[in-house]
């Protein structure tokens, strides 16, 4: 008999995993903005929250219930069912995110999005804790918050294994891509941007090896930006980076990240703008988390009408204003900054100027 349409075919001999909450990330450092405020696990159709939290669909379906009004596990905020949003970045980038298979017997090791496809291999004899599973094939797939401590530990041994095996196998690459980093770095006082280019760069933070500014302060110009919304919309490229500055000459280093076509709750609707914090070299000094006061700005070349600006403070429980491990934060801001409706009254010339100012009052320089 043919299966049902839209379910796996049985397998002999191997386990069908199902795809569902409880999973890491393999690299915890680089997955930590990809969490669940809820259960604390890897994002599985991930909502955003109107105050800029993340949550699982199903999470979000157990901490609504009945009730018409929830509060964020975060920040405390009074959420209804209508300010939870689709966040296809975070989904994007929860599907391509490594894990592991949490039954302790198999070592398999893959994306998000592959763990649906996964079949467990066959155990060569059944252990203790295989003797008391359900014989249901599909059972197995287990609820990690009920998972005691034995299990946890035989996790985390399989996921130092593969990162040990991962390690070994790409120190070769990563060598290889440092060498090529050092010969592709630009001069000093040269760009890394290609020749007539005035905003950020597509994807990554813009290289150039010199700060935008050194005092809290910066203006983004970006010119052609009816191609970027365009582009946008397309999907050629949903966001953009600014160039980076800093608080002060040895202070925090920042950097903005702008999707012309909205992200989160400002999808398709909004120009969304975040700030993100990049690694710099004075870290080890400054006061962590980050907590200076941040405000927005979308500015009127043509000087009629007052700037659209916003002003939010740091959550201090949030991942993105930790001390930065990696090269650059999730970026954090506002998904609805600028509605489209009203983007031509601050373009002159198809150019647009945004601009971002960090509170430094108090700041030790």
């Amino acid at each position: 008999m043919s299966p049902k349409p839209g379910t796996q075919p049985h397998v002999p001999g191997a386990t069908m995993v199902k795809f569902g909450a409880g999973l890491r990330p393999v690299d915890p450092v680089r997955g930590s903005g990809l969490l669940c405020s809820a259960c604390g696990f890897l994002l599985i159709r991930p909502r955003q929250t109107e105050c800029g939290h993340r949550y699982c669909a199903a999470c979000v379906q157990q901490l609504l219930g009945d009730t018409d009004k929830v509060t964020c596990c975060v920040c405390s905020k009074r959420l209804s069912p209508n300010q939870f949003y689709k966040d296809r970045a975070a989904e994007k980038d929860a599907l391509s995110t490594a894990v592991t298979c949490p039954r302790a017997s198999c070592s398999w090791t893959g994306t998000l999005a592959s763990y649906l496809e996964h079949l467990c291999p066959p155990a060569a004899s059944p252990g203790p804790e295989e003797k008391s599973a359900p014989k249901d094939p599909e059972a197995h797939a287990m609820d990690a918050p009920a998972l005691d401590l034995q299990r946890r530990i035989q996790q985390l041994e399989v996921i130092v294994t593969s990162l040990r095996q991962e390690l070994q196998s790409q120190a070769g690459t990563m060598e290889a891509l440092r060498r090529r980093c050092l010969q592709d770095q630009p001069s000093p006082g040269v760009s890394a941007e290609p020749p007539g280019c005035s905003h950020g760069a597509r994807g990554a933070v813009a290289t150039s090896p010199e700060l935008a500014s050194t005092d809290g302060t910066l203006v983004w110009k970006l010119q052609g930006f009816s191609k970027l919304l365009g582009d946008a919309k397309a999907g050629r490229g949903a966001s953009i980076y600014s160039s980076v500055f800093a608080t002060h000459p040895f202070g925090y280093r920042l950097c903005l990240r702008l999707y012309p076509d909205g992200d989160g709750a400002g999808q398709g609707t909004h120009l969304s703008l975040f700030v993100a914090l990049a690694r710099g070299p004075y870290d080890d000094l400054l006061p962590w988390p980050f907590l200076r006061q941040v405000t927005l700005y979308l500015l009127d070349p043509w000087r009629r009408r007052p700037a659209l600006r916003e002003t939010f403070a740091p959550d201090p429980c949030s991942t993105s204003f930790q001390q930065p491990r990696g090269r650059l934060n999730v970026a954090s801001g506002s998904p609805r900054f600028a509605p489209h409706a009203q983007l031509q009254n601050y373009l002159k010339d198809d150019t647009l100027y945004v601009k971002v100012v960090v509170d430094t009052s108090g700041m030790e320089l």
